[in-house]
């Protein structure tokens, strides 16, 4: 697919669309394999994960389709990046897993009441699989995150994601193992409940990271100013550099994805240059970049006319 890609993509995009190709192409498998396997073993925290693997397929399909538009930006069809679209996946993600956690809770709690037999020992095999494949997953994405200053949103939400799937993998794993336990022990009331637990324990934690995503990211959709403490950082630079403008117009400030845009209407008296705009512009570019990563700045110069 790299024939999609700009000249002028980054490295960590190219890395970025690389990951989630490789995550869609085992969710498929991986999702079939545990509605099959929760179905054969009646077991309620397989469906949850079940059920938690499907949102991930969708969101992986969206997100692989909104990293070959940020691959092919450019100047006339994106001329503010696509970074919002890398908002709305991780937005997505977050609205899919709500309704999706408020679904295996009740489901966990009538389980609890009438407690079904549950094959212990057969729904180990999806989940070890999908640990191992967790694993690799989570450690590349960390490791993409800590080599950048900037990682994107959608970066840190599959890190997350990620992270979640292995907490929950450990977590079943070690539940089932004691619920084995305990119904080959001859307490089988109390194994066959553990099941329920766990898929209540997966429903809350799901909620609690869609909640989270959909907070994070929705601000980010909406064409809002930086934070107030970003502009402060913009303010200060613009009195560093008083005496180079005479007049301070407009100023617009705005976010897309892991992008930051700041454009100022400054006055200039008719004996400054282009060339002299064009140095300060650069000058406080570079200030501001060291505090705002991903930062697009440009100034609008309005020349004031000779008394």
């Amino acid at each position: 697919m790299d024939h999609h890609r700009a000249p002028e993509t980054d490295a960590e995009t190219i890395r970025l669309y690389r990951l989630l190709k490789w995550g869609l192409y085992t969710e498929l498998p991986m999702t079939v394999m545990f509605f099959t396997i929760a179905f054969v073993t009646g077991s309620s925290a397989l469906t949850a994960i079940a059920i938690q693997s499907a949102v991930a397929l969708v969101v992986n399909g969206f997100a692989v389709y909104a990293m070959r538009q940020v691959m092919g930006e450019n100047a006339y069809n994106f001329p503010y990046g696509a970074g919002k679209l890398e908002n709305f996946s991780a937005f997505l993600c977050g609205v899919l897993y709500v309704p999706s956690g408020l679904y295996v809770m009740f489901d966990a709690v009538e389980r609890l009441i009438h407690a079904p037999e549950v094959g212990y020992l057969l729904s180990q095999i999806p989940v070890s699989i999908s640990l191992a494949r967790g694993v690799v997953l989570y450690v590349i994405a960390t490791r993409m995150v800590r080599a950048t200053r900037n990682p994107s949103p959608l970066l840190r939400s599959y890190q997350l994601d990620y992270r979640v799937g292995l907490l929950t993998d450990g977590g079943v794993m070690i539940s089932f193992a004691l619920a084995w336990v305990l119904v080959d022990a001859g307490v089988p009331a109390i194994g066959d409940r553990i099941d329920p637990l766990v898929a209540l324990a997966i429903a809350f934690y799901m909620i609690w990271v869609g909640v989270s995503l959909v907070r994070n990211n929705f601000r980010a959709l909406m064409d809002l100013p930086l934070s107030e403490e970003e502009q402060l950082m913009i303010t200060r630079e613009l009195a560093h550099h008083y005496a180079d403008y005479d007049v301070v117009g407009t100023l617009c400030t705005r976010s897309s994805g892991k992008r930051r845009f700041v454009e100022i209407e400054l006055g200039f008296d008719g004996e400054k240059s282009v060339e002299h705009v064009h140095v300060l512009s650069r000058h406080m570019e570079q200030a501001l970049a060291a505090e705002l990563p991903g930062l697009h700045f440009r100034i609008v110069p309005v020349w004031e006319p000779d008394e």
